[in-house]
């Protein structure tokens, strides 16, 4: 992406080792993803929400556990000159805060601004394949029509097509696959199943300090069943059993009320789904030009809305509900 960009606009300040800074923050960007990724994620922060911590970022651990790296590799580290390390962890970040360069240079690996990044391209087309359900949009067409206009990314006209299939795309995927309703089951036993072990293996510590974050791994699943004799682990030995004897059947949707969730025997998985922005629609977001024109407009919601056929809302909520099978 950032070569393409370069070969564009032959008068835009890229150089060669910001195109190596660009690629190492591609090659780096999810470092501080922990076991099961998001789960975990989810499962830290309510942990630290009912203890008053901080909320805990991926993307922030991702920068921690790159300095680790550099430091234990410090033949590594003194490759790197000024200021670069700075920028390669804005470029992960999606923003500038200790690096000062053109805005398009934090819209590739994490745009913040309308959803669009090599990294959203990436996961969608690798996903898609291995899931079977195939790829309605060309990201390859999407890099060969962006240019940067002002300082940010725009895209040709024409690719608005494309891009409402790259959302809708995402969409499906988080129905059908990331937020499937067994799934969200099993995420929510193995949060559980987290946080009834953190009282024993202190699990949520273990991102405070990224030497003992680099060997936690999904391992820990073992680590929990093994120790068998261990009353402590008990609950979450449990939970995890549940996932692994699929303890829990389907019943249906519903919606659930406050109290409602806490019925015995009973679980809820919400699943949230949008097209990225919310309840947004996230096409307006995007900047574009028209063919021989180097000015970047943002198409009005009434135009979209003449030109395709959009959904009426962007944000669908879906309240799963699961009862435990009762042992013959």
């Amino acid at each position: 992406m950032i070569c393409h960009l370069k070969q564009q606009n032959s008068d835009l300040e890229i150089s060669d080792r910001d195109i190596l800074c660009v690629e190492i923050a591609g090659l780096c960007h999810n470092l501080g993803h922990g076991p099961f990724s998001y789960v975990f994620q989810e499962s830290i922060n309510q942990y630290r929400e009912e203890n008053g911590g901080e909320k805990w970022e991926n993307e922030n651990a991702t920068c921690e556990m790159l300095d680790y790296l550099l430091a234990e590799n410090s033949h590594i580290e003194k490759q790197f000159k000024d200021g670069e390390i700075a920028f390669i962890k804005d470029i992960i970040i999606g923003e500038p805060k200790d690096s000062n360069k053109p805005k398009f240079f934090y819209q590739i690996v994490n745009n913040k601004t309308n959803y669009i990044d090599v990294n959203k391209w990436d996961y969608l087309a690798r996903d898609s394949h291995f899931l079977g359900i195939g790829k309605s949009f060309d990201h390859e067409r999407m890099m060969k029509m962006s240019k940067v206009i002002d300082g940010e990314i725009c895209y040709r006209d024409k690719c608005l097509d494309n891009f409402y299939d790259m959302f809708y795309a995402r969409y499906r995927l988080h129905k059908t696959a990331y937020q499937h309703k067994t799934v969200l089951l099993f995420n929510k036993l193995l949060g559980e199943a987290f946080k009834s072990a953190d009282k024993h293996l202190k699990i949520f510590e273990k991102v405070d300090d990224m030497k003992e974050f680099t060997y936690f791994t999904d391992c820990i699943l073992e680590e929990i069943l093994k120790n068998e004799d261990n009353e402590s682990l008990k609950e979450a030995q449990n939970k995890l059993k549940d996932i692994i004897h699929r303890s829990y059947e389907y019943k249906g949707t519903c919606k659930v009320g406050k109290d409602q969730g806490k019925k015995e025997g009973m679980l809820f998985c919400e699943a949230n789904l949008d097209y990225s922005a919310g309840k947004e629609n996230p096409l307006k977001k995007i900047l574009f030009y028209k063919k021989n024109e180097d000015k970047s407009f943002k198409y009005k919601p009434s135009e979209l809305s003449n030109m395709l056929l959009l959904p009426s809302e962007f944000q669908m909520k879906i309240v799963y509900c699961f009862e435990k099978k009762k042992v013959a």
